[in-house]
Protein backbone atom coordinates (compact mmCIF):
# COMPACT_ATOMS: atom_id res chain seq x y z
CA UNK A 1 0.00 0.00 0.00
CA UNK A 2 2.74 2.46 0.98
CA UNK A 3 4.69 1.51 -2.13
CA UNK A 4 1.76 2.17 -4.44
CA UNK A 5 1.09 5.50 -2.69
CA UNK A 6 4.75 6.45 -3.08
CA UNK A 7 4.64 5.63 -6.81
CA UNK A 8 1.43 7.65 -7.15
CA UNK A 9 3.03 10.62 -5.37
CA UNK A 10 6.13 10.34 -7.55
CA UNK A 11 4.04 10.26 -10.71
CA UNK A 12 1.94 13.21 -9.56
CA UNK A 13 5.02 15.25 -8.71
CA UNK A 14 6.77 14.31 -11.92
CA UNK A 15 3.84 15.59 -13.95
CA UNK A 16 3.85 18.86 -12.02
CA UNK A 17 7.57 19.41 -12.57
CA UNK A 18 9.39 22.00 -10.51
CA UNK A 19 6.78 24.70 -11.00
CA UNK A 20 5.72 24.27 -7.38
CA UNK A 21 9.24 24.86 -6.05
CA UNK A 22 10.55 28.27 -5.25
CA UNK A 23 13.85 28.98 -3.58
CA UNK A 24 14.17 26.69 -0.56
CA UNK A 25 12.27 23.58 0.51
CA UNK A 26 12.41 22.42 4.12
CA UNK A 27 10.86 19.49 5.93
CA UNK A 28 7.41 20.26 7.27
CA UNK A 29 6.40 20.09 10.96
CA UNK A 30 6.71 16.59 12.38
CA UNK A 31 10.17 15.94 10.97
CA UNK A 32 10.59 12.25 10.26
CA UNK A 33 13.77 10.47 11.26
CA UNK A 34 15.71 8.32 8.82
CA UNK A 35 14.40 4.78 8.63
CA UNK A 36 15.56 1.42 7.31
CA UNK A 37 13.75 -0.29 4.44
CA UNK A 38 14.52 -3.83 3.34
CA UNK A 39 13.45 -5.98 0.43
CA UNK A 40 14.39 -9.56 -0.14
CA UNK A 41 13.81 -12.82 -1.92
CA UNK A 42 13.45 -14.92 1.25
CA UNK A 43 17.15 -15.71 1.34
CA UNK A 44 18.93 -12.35 1.14
CA UNK A 45 17.83 -8.95 2.43
CA UNK A 46 18.75 -5.72 0.64
CA UNK A 47 18.52 -2.90 3.22
CA UNK A 48 19.07 0.82 2.97
CA UNK A 49 18.69 3.94 5.13
CA UNK A 50 15.93 6.16 3.70
CA UNK A 51 14.88 9.79 4.05
CA UNK A 52 12.26 11.66 2.04
CA UNK A 53 11.26 15.30 1.79
CA UNK A 54 7.68 16.13 0.87
CA UNK A 55 6.05 19.42 0.05
CA UNK A 56 2.63 19.85 1.63
CA UNK A 57 0.19 21.44 -0.81
CA UNK A 58 -3.20 22.56 0.55
CA UNK A 59 -6.09 20.48 -0.80
CA UNK A 60 -3.71 18.32 -2.84
CA UNK A 61 -1.73 16.33 -0.28
CA UNK A 62 2.01 15.78 -0.15
CA UNK A 63 4.41 15.77 -3.09
CA UNK A 64 7.78 14.08 -2.96
CA UNK A 65 10.63 16.51 -3.61
CA UNK A 66 13.58 14.25 -2.95
CA UNK A 67 14.17 10.69 -1.72
CA UNK A 68 17.58 9.56 -0.45
CA UNK A 69 18.73 5.97 -0.13
CA UNK A 70 22.06 5.13 1.51
CA UNK A 71 23.38 1.58 1.47
CA UNK A 72 26.58 -0.20 2.32
CA UNK A 73 28.35 -2.21 -0.35
CA UNK A 74 29.30 -5.89 -0.04
CA UNK A 75 32.98 -4.89 0.03
CA UNK A 76 33.67 -3.45 3.52
CA UNK A 77 36.54 -1.37 2.11
CA UNK A 78 34.35 0.25 -0.58
CA UNK A 79 32.50 3.49 0.15
CA UNK A 80 28.78 3.53 0.87
CA UNK A 81 26.43 4.44 -1.98
CA UNK A 82 23.84 7.22 -1.93
CA UNK A 83 21.08 7.40 -4.52
CA UNK A 84 18.84 10.45 -4.87
CA UNK A 85 15.51 10.58 -6.63
CA UNK A 86 14.70 14.11 -7.74
CA UNK A 87 11.72 15.59 -9.58
CA UNK A 88 11.48 16.04 -13.32
CA UNK A 89 11.94 19.51 -14.76
CA UNK A 90 15.50 20.13 -13.56
CA UNK A 91 18.20 21.84 -15.59
CA UNK A 92 20.17 18.74 -16.58
CA UNK A 93 23.31 20.62 -17.62
CA UNK A 94 24.10 21.59 -14.02
CA UNK A 95 25.43 19.18 -11.42
CA UNK A 96 23.47 18.46 -8.26
CA UNK A 97 25.23 19.87 -5.19
CA UNK A 98 25.17 17.96 -1.89
CA UNK A 99 26.56 19.10 1.46
CA UNK A 100 26.10 18.51 5.16
CA UNK A 101 25.16 21.73 6.96
CA UNK A 102 27.64 24.34 5.66
CA UNK A 103 30.41 21.84 4.88
CA UNK A 104 32.21 21.05 1.65
CA UNK A 105 30.01 20.70 -1.42
CA UNK A 106 30.03 17.49 -3.47
CA UNK A 107 28.92 17.88 -7.10
CA UNK A 108 27.37 15.01 -9.03
CA UNK A 109 25.76 14.93 -12.47
CA UNK A 110 22.25 13.62 -12.93
CA UNK A 111 22.71 10.15 -14.45
CA UNK A 112 19.25 9.48 -15.84
CA UNK A 113 15.60 10.51 -15.76
CA UNK A 114 12.54 8.28 -16.06
CA UNK A 115 8.85 9.01 -15.92
CA UNK A 116 9.00 9.17 -12.09
CA UNK A 117 12.01 11.46 -11.67
CA UNK A 118 15.72 12.03 -12.14
CA UNK A 119 18.40 9.98 -10.42
CA UNK A 120 21.85 10.69 -9.02
CA UNK A 121 24.05 7.98 -7.55
CA UNK A 122 27.29 8.70 -5.76
CA UNK A 123 29.85 7.02 -3.57
CA UNK A 124 30.11 8.61 -0.14
CA UNK A 125 33.35 8.15 1.74
CA UNK A 126 33.76 7.64 5.49
CA UNK A 127 34.35 11.37 6.03
CA UNK A 128 31.03 12.26 4.38
CA UNK A 129 29.20 9.51 6.34
CA UNK A 130 30.75 10.88 9.57
CA UNK A 131 29.55 14.37 8.65
CA UNK A 132 26.04 12.98 8.06
CA UNK A 133 26.13 11.26 11.47
CA UNK A 134 27.02 14.46 13.31
CA UNK A 135 25.26 16.99 11.08
CA UNK A 136 21.85 18.56 11.33
CA UNK A 137 20.79 18.83 7.67
CA UNK A 138 21.76 17.36 4.32
CA UNK A 139 21.35 20.06 1.69
CA UNK A 140 20.62 19.13 -1.91
CA UNK A 141 20.83 21.99 -4.39
CA UNK A 142 19.51 21.64 -7.93
CA UNK A 143 18.83 24.09 -10.73
CA UNK A 144 15.27 24.56 -11.84
CA UNK A 145 14.28 25.02 -15.48
CA UNK A 146 14.66 28.78 -14.98
CA UNK A 147 18.34 28.14 -14.06
CA UNK A 148 17.77 29.39 -10.50
CA UNK A 149 19.08 27.26 -7.61
CA UNK A 150 16.59 25.32 -5.51
CA UNK A 151 17.84 24.14 -2.11
CA UNK A 152 16.18 21.21 -0.37
CA UNK A 153 17.18 20.61 3.24
CA UNK A 154 16.68 17.08 4.62
CA UNK A 155 17.04 16.44 8.35
CA UNK A 156 19.74 14.00 9.40
CA UNK A 157 17.84 13.03 12.55
CA UNK A 158 18.39 9.31 13.11
CA UNK A 159 20.76 8.83 10.18
CA UNK A 160 23.48 7.19 12.30
CA UNK A 161 21.06 4.71 13.87
CA UNK A 162 19.50 3.80 10.51
CA UNK A 163 22.87 3.47 8.76
CA UNK A 164 24.20 1.23 11.56
CA UNK A 165 21.30 -1.17 10.96
CA UNK A 166 21.98 -1.42 7.22
CA UNK A 167 23.93 -4.57 6.44
CA UNK A 168 25.66 -5.17 3.10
Amino acid sequence: MASSRRHWLLAAFASAGLAVLSGVAHAQDGVAAWRVECTGDGKVLDCRAVQQLFQRIPNQGDRLLVALLVRRTADPKAPAQMTMQLPLGLNLTEAVQVKVDNGATERQPIQTCTNIGCFVSMAINDKFVAAMRSGKDLKVIVQGPDKKPVEMSLPLLGFGLAFDRVKP
